[in-house]
C-alpha cells in the first residue's frame, strides 16, 4: 500500500460511519389510539416519524419538503395535535374529517438542523376542545 492509500482508508472508514450511523440509532415509537396517542421519537427524521404515524393510524400527508432534519422528543395527546406539534416550524396545512386527518406541509420556517422537543409542561395553553372531545370530557372519561 502506498502512503496515499494509508491516509486515504481512514477518511472512506469515518465517512461510512457519518453518513449511515444517524440512521441506525434513529428510532420511532408509536402507541395509543387516535384520540391519545404516544410518541417517543430519538434522532428520527420528520418524515420517517410521519410514516409511522400514516402506518399506524388514518393519517395522510403530502410535502414538498424533504423533512429529513432529525428531532427528539416525547409527544403525548390526540394526534393531531401530536401532529401540529411535530410540525411547528414548518408551513402546514391540516383538515380533520370523520375519515382521517390530511396534512400538507409546504415548507420549513427555518433552516435549522436539528429539532429538539420537549414534553409539553402541564401550564401550556391548549386549543379548544372538539365537540367530541367536550362530550368526552364532561362524562368523565378524559384523563
Amino acid at each position: 500500500m502506498t502512503t496515499r492509500q494509508l491516509l486515504l482508508a481512514p477518511v472512506i472508514v469515518c465517512s461510512v460511519v457519518l453518513a449511515f450511523g444517524r440512521t441506525a440509532s434513529a428510532e420511532v415509537k408509536v402507541e395509543g389510539r387516535p384520540d391519545a396517542v404516544h410518541l417517543e421519537v430519538h434522532d428520527a427524521s420528520l418524515h420517517d416519524v410521519l410514516a409511522a404515524l400514516q402506518e399506524r393510524f388514518n393519517l395522510r400527508y403530502r410535502t414538498v419538503d424533504a423533512l429529513e432534519a432529525p428531532m427528539t422528543g416525547v409527544f403525548d395527546g390526540p394526534l393531531r395535535r401530536v401532529v401540529a406539534r411535530l410540525l411547528s416550524g414548518h408551513d402546514y396545512a391540516m383538515q380533520v374529517t370523520a375519515d382521517g386527518i390530511d396534512v400538507l406541509v409546504l415548507t420549513s420556517q427555518s433552516s435549522s438542523a436539528t429539532v429538539v422537543a420537549a414534553v409539553t409542561p402541564a401550564s401550556a395553553a391548549r386549543p379548544p376542545l372538539t365537540a367530541a372531545e367536550r362530550r368526552h370530557y364532561d362524562s368523565g372519561h378524559l384523563r
